[in-house]
């Protein structure tokens, strides 16, 4: 081996044992016993299944609810809410992600009933004031396509670090702004298109009819009206300082993330709410309730459109919540991430008013093995209680080490490396002996063409693929890739410049 190998390779040693540090399995902290629990004979079962994920998966916390018949028949805590040691309860408020979406549908359901809206109105009359323009074929689109995603707005457009963060009142209009700047990606009514952005939309929308602050619809109509008390919709509410401390992945680790509240993603996924709350807000849309327009039941009878998507429980999508059938029964759900916070919301009113919500503040986006898309190991722990529960046996998926430890370490190794390799090859390039003369014309062509393609891809890369979204979900890998297009865009740069330099020296020595 070369000494000039050797020197491209000892980063990649050094990041592969840096990760086999970091990835040091996290001592087990013991919750105190929880007083406010509620268990039954069912208990045992969810109990077991909980408690190995929670190990299998190293979560630091959990909270789960479970209803049936009318009954809550399980509540508690697991695990730990934040680096204190404080015990998760089923009164631990946490960030649902886009499990928030139901809560919005709510809303717009109730002002639908009121008569202030209707789904087949268009919105940008109640949006106009806040831009000066619309983008084309957005005059169209109707609340009902916002709720059900068949607005043509794009997927990423709205997305968690895609957007810029605003505090105070004008947070939501400018976020609206920020969102219909973007050209629609497909005709509204065309096609399905999971958007947060239509979900947001509608929060401007509602605080536009009701003239009050979104946070305070959902206070006064669904937290207030169901006896919500642990809930909230806004950074500034006292009970927003006992949230759980949220967590991301970092190599193999679970680590405590500190990121901001954000204002104007209430709708669509900054909902904060407990244990105990959301057993109140599934047993009420089981049953029947004057706060919630559409039952569990009323919402899988449609309109469901279809999604073209094959992951567990979400072949179709009704009025703010994911319509499929599991294990022979019609199942209602909505899952959710923030990159730091997990919520899912799991309905079978077919199977004895069965529901169930799990809580973590770990983030979901951990991908499964081979062949699996990632969504069911994100979120196992509840397709396996819902499992339990119909009877059938759970089917554990753990993470694969691709997505937790391959691509951060490899990624890294890359950024460690190529600067070294590919400046290390230009400077030889410049001193090759006699014999390495003809094959070194031969590649001058191509190696005229590395700084461009070096400039190109790092360009593309940095403007136009969603790497604050992938910073937000996968930081330890979006953070390499943000390095890795900065690097190219950078050795691009060196690559023009080295001959122009060398031509430069060989003029004035002359």
């Amino acid at each position: 081996m070369t000494a000039h190998h050797l020197s491209c390779r000892r980063p990649v040693i050094a990041f592969a044992l840096t990760g086999l540090l970091v990835l040091q399995p996290a001592a087990a902290t013991a919750a105190a016993a929880d007083t406010t629990a509620i268990r039954t004979g069912e208990s045992v079962g969810i109990d077991r299944w909980v408690e190995e994920r929670v190990g299998a998966r190293d979560l630091p916390g959990v909270a789960v609810a479970v209803v049936r018949g009318g009954q809550v028949v399980h509540l508690a805590g697991y695990g730990v809410a934040d680096d204190t040691g404080r015990p998760v309860t089923p009164d631990t408020p946490f960030l649902l992600g886009s499990a928030s979406k139901p809560f919005t549908a709510a809303v717009v359901g109730q002002l639908v009933e009121e008569g202030v809206l209707s789904w087949d109105e268009p919105v940008w009359p109640h949006l106009a004031h806040l831009v000066d323009r619309a983008p084309d074929g957005f005059e169209t689109v109707t609340v009902e396509q916002l709720i059900t995603h068949t607005a043509g707005l794009g997927m990423y457009v709205g997305v968690a670090g895609e957007v810029t963060l605003h505090d105070g009142p004008n947070a939501l209009g400018l976020r609206v702004a920020e969102l219909l700047a973007h050209p629609l990606a497909h005709p509204p009514g065309d096609t399905f298109a999971y958007s947060n952005a239509g979900f947001t939309l509608l929060a401007a929308v509602v605080e536009q009819v009701a003239s009050d602050r979104f946070a305070d619809q959902l206070q006064d109509r669904i937290f207030g009206q169901l006896g919500m008390s642990g809930s909230f919709a806004t950074a500034d509410d006292h009970r927003a300082a006992d949230l759980a401390t949220g967590h991301r992945l970092w190599f193999g680790r679970w680590r405590p993330a500190a990121l901001p509240y954000d204002d104007a993603g209430v709708a669509m996924g900054y909902v904060a709410s407990t244990a105990r709350d959301l057993a109140r807000f599934m047993e009420a849309h089981l049953e029947s309730h004057p706060a919630i327009p559409a039952t569990a039941a009323q919402i899988a009878a449609g309109p469901v459109e279809p999604t073209g998507w094959t992951t567990t429980l979400d072949a179709g999508y009704g009025r703010g919540w994911f319509v499929d059938e599991f294990a022979g029964t019609t199942v209602v759900s909505h899952t959710g991430s923030l990159g730091h916070f997990t919520g899912h919301l799991l309905l079978a009113p077919e199977a004895d008013s069965l529901g169930i919500a799990v809580l973590s503040n770990a983030s979901a986006f951990v991908a499964g093995g081979p062949g699996d898309p990632g969504h069911d190991a994100q979120y196992d722990l509840g397709f396996g209680l819902l499992r339990i529960l119909l009877g059938e046996q759970p089917q554990p998926v753990n993470p694969t080490p691709l997505m937790t430890l391959a691509l951060p370490v490899g990624g890294w190794a890359i950024v460690a490396l190529l600067p070294t390799c590919i400046l290390r090859s230009a400077f030889r390039s410049r001193h090759r002996t006699g014999a390495e003369s003809g094959t070194a014309t031969r590649r001058v062509r191509v190696r005229q063409l590395l700084p461009g393609a070096f400039a190109i891809i790092g360009g593309a890369a940095l403007l136009t693929a969603p790497l604050g979204m992938v910073r937000h979900f996968h930081p330890d890998i979006g953070w390499a890739l943000t390095s890795l297009a900065w690097l190219a865009l950078a050795l691009g740069a060196v690559r023009f410049a080295l001959p122009l330099l060398s031509k430069m020296g060989r003029s004035s020595g002359n």
